[in-house]
């Protein structure tokens, strides 16, 4: 099939239009690919695993933050425009800077502190075995418009990630990483359900900051978010 692409080059601050003849089973990766041997070899992206578990090759696709090992082009709209990921700062074409992410998780401090014995029997629930799933892609927080202004916001990545630590029995600090999602500003979230609308494993990140913020506000720690709620339910 031959499928229309509008690439971003950022050396030129351009979208470059190629034309290209590839399988319907192709990926936006392999379209990348692609792009990079035949037409030029300059292009920058990023990729590990091809199978959707590293969470290195996020990209906007259309518009929309999306890994490109697992999504196929017969499923896109021509012409296919990709861009690199929003809410990260640019390094070239479609690499971003993860350091940001990785940033945010240890500022709100998203690691075990464990407690002193093995527990021999430990149960979880399908919430917090969303957070374990998590891999770090960082798309929820390119789609969150949170950011646009607010950098202080903890973002949905972390809030999702360190909900197993409010949880996990096996996890010291536990009333810690609840204040810490306090710390992150988890209030400031509108409930516009991009990240849950985004993420590629389906682990609902707005979901769980839901169960968070009722935590918070139980306990007196921030006030229910009622004026910048945009839920749908």
């Amino acid at each position: 099939m031959l499928v229309r692409v509008k690439l971003y080059r950022n050396h030129e601050s351009l979208f470059k239009e190629f034309d290209l003849v590839l399988e319907p089973s192709h990926t936006v990766l392999d379209l990348l690919y692609t792009l990079k041997e035949k037409y030029d070899p300059t292009l920058s992206f990023r990729s590990m695993c091809r199978a959707g578990i590293c969470g290195t090759c996020g990209v906007k696709v259309n518009a929309k933050p999306v890994l490109a090992c697992k999504t196929k082009i017969a499923e896109l709209e021509e012409p296919i425009t990709i861009e690199p990921l929003d809410n990260l700062p640019l390094i070239k074409d479609l690499v971003v800077d993860h350091s940001v992410l990785i940033e945010r998780l240890k500022r709100l401090k998203v690691w075990y502190e464990p407690i002193g014995n093995n527990l021999q029997v430990f149960r979880t629930n399908p919430l917090v075995d969303k957070s374990f799933e998590c891999i770090a892609c960082g798309l929820c927080d390119a789609s969150c418009p949170v950011f646009l202004t607010n950098q202080e916001f903890g973002g949905p990545m972390s809030f999702l990630r360190i909900y197993k630590l409010t949880q996990d029995l096996r996890n010291s600090r536990r009333e810690d990483s609840l204040l810490r999602v306090k710390d992150g500003h988890v209030q400031l979230c509108t409930h516009c359900k991009n990240c849950s609308i985004i993420c590629p494993l389906g682990l609902m990140p707005e979901s769980i900051i839901k169960f968070e913020e009722v935590d918070l506000t139980k306990r007196g720690l921030i006030s229910q978010n009622l004026p910048n709620s945009f839920d749908f339910f």
